[in-house]
C-alpha cells in the first residue's frame, strides 16, 4: 500500500511541476573571444509569480593552455538604448577551466528586466567591454 501511495504521489508531482522544471540546464552559445568560450542562459529569479525578474547566467571556458585574466562589463539594451551596465568583473581562468553562475559572480540582473522582457523584440544583452589577457598564474 505504501508503494502504491508513493508511486501516485510521484506521478502527481510530475503533472503539477511546470514544463521543463526537471530538464537539464541548457546554456546557449554566445561566442568565443581571446580563447574564452562564452555561453549563457536566462533563469527565473523566483519560481513564484507570473512574471519574475530575469537572471542572466554566464558560463566561461578557457580554451587555451595558459592562465587568463578576463575583464568584462555586461550590458542590457532596450531598443538599442543602454538600460543596464554591470560593474567591471575580473576573473582568472586556469587552462581548460569552466566557471558559471552565481558562485563565480557570473549572474546578472537589473530592475525592470523580467522574463517577459527578454522575450520582447528590442531587448538584447552584450558585453560592453571584454578583454582576456595571458597571465603567469591565477592567484
Amino acid at each position: 500500500m505504501k508503494t502504491l501511495t508513493a508511486i501516485t504521489l510521484l506521478l502527481l508531482s510530475f503533472m503539477i511541476l511546470p514544463q521543463g522544471a526537471l530538464a537539464q540546464v541548457e546554456y546557449h552559445e554566445f561566442g568565443e573571444a581571446d580563447g574564452v568560450f562564452v555561453e549563457y542562459r536566462w533563469q527565473r529569479e523566483s519560481f513564484f509569480g507570473r512574471d519574475p525578474h530575469a537572471l542572466l547566467n554566464l558560463k566561461m571556458t578557457n580554451r587555451l593552455e595558459t592562465h587568463l585574466t578576463v575583464t568584462f562589463v555586461v550590458a542590457f539594451y532596450r531598443d538599442d538604448i543602454l538600460s543596464f551596465e554591470s560593474e567591471e568583473q575580473i576573473i582568472c581562468l586556469k587552462p581548460g577551466e569552466v566557471i558559471r553562475g552565481g558562485r563565480a559572480d557570473l549572474r546578472f540582473s537589473a530592475e525592470g528586466i523580467r522574463m517577459s522582457t527578454i522575450e520582447e523584440g528590442g531587448f538584447e544583452w552584450d558585453f560592453l567591454y571584454f578583454e582576456a589577457e595571458t597571465v603567469p598564474a591565477c592567484e
